[in-house]
């Protein structure tokens, strides 16, 4: 299975070998901005500059929960984390939120980095020592040209990494 986001504010999930459309869902008001696949393939997110944040099921193609922050910020990135509990948004308000998408609420907002006009994107990692216990971190780019990596706990800066002359 292949999952695409579109112009068209629909979400396709795709039989790759035989290369034809499985579902179409109906998933937002505004083009598809981001998607991601759950890691054993059971759970699709997307998102989309209508603010919203839609969890599906790729069995059934129903929508699990629907996430939208009070604010309502465009939302143009999303990535499950590593154990499938979380969900990442990058919003075109300078934050990045960590959702946990089956309660149906933002749990940690990160800051610092820039994020008005760009769809930015980011992921999770590990760091400690070898050995040693292991922490988790986001990280994400920035509109002004840093690299920007949260304790995702403590949502302290760990890391801003210089180096780019233009939008990460």
């Amino acid at each position: 299975m292949l999952v695409s986001g579109s112009y068209d504010e629909a979400v396709f999930l795709w039989d790759v070998r035989s290369a034809r459309v499985m579902r179409s869902l109906p998933a937002h008001s505004d083009p598809v901005g981001g998607i991601d696949v759950v890691w054993d393939g059971t759970l699709i997110a997307s998102c989309a500059t209508d603010g919203l944040i839609r969890i599906w099921d790729t069995a059934t193609g129903q929508c699990l929960r629907t996430l939208v922050h009070e604010d309502n910020p465009p939302v143009t990135a999303v990535k499950f984390s590593p154990n499938g509990k979380y969900v990442l948004a990058w919003t075109l308000d300078d934050c990045v939120r960590l959702w946990d998408y089956v309660e149906g609420r933002c749990i940690k907002t990160y800051q610092g980095h820039g994020n008005v006009k760009y769809s930015l994107q980011g992921g999770f990692g590990v760091y400690g020592e070898r050995g040693g216990p292991r922490y988790a971190f986001v990280v994400s780019g920035s509109e002004d040209g840093a690299v920007l990596c949260w304790d995702v706990v403590s949502k302290q800066v760990l890391q801003r990494l210089e180096g780019h002359n233009g939008v990460v």
